[in-house]
């Protein structure tokens, strides 16, 4: 399992509205894919929000990188950089 951090990187994009989370967040997942999909559907406005299109999936609007100094975050979590949980 690896742990991957996603930033913001254009914060102006529109598509920032379909995301509740506009700062960094932390994810456990298996590849980078499997991360900002983990994101995007763990800071989405609401169920019926399925088909919008979030800012983590795009790599245009953030990044993701692998996290390897961190291995407390379990697969399926994404966290905040306080600590909590995001979409829990």
């Amino acid at each position: 399992m690896n742990v991957y951090r996603l930033d913001p990187i254009d914060p102006r994009d529109p598509s920032w509205g379909n995301s509740l989370e506009k700062d960094s967040v932390w994810a456990g997942a298996a590849t980078p894919d499997e991360a900002r999909e983990l994101v995007a559907e763990k800071t989405r406005p609401d169920a019926g929000a399925a088909g919008l299109k979030s800012p983590w999936r795009d790599a245009a609007l953030t990044s993701c990188v692998l996290e390897p100094s961190i291995s407390h975050i379990g697969v399926g979590t994404v966290v905040r950089a306080d600590g909590s949980l995001v979409g829990d």
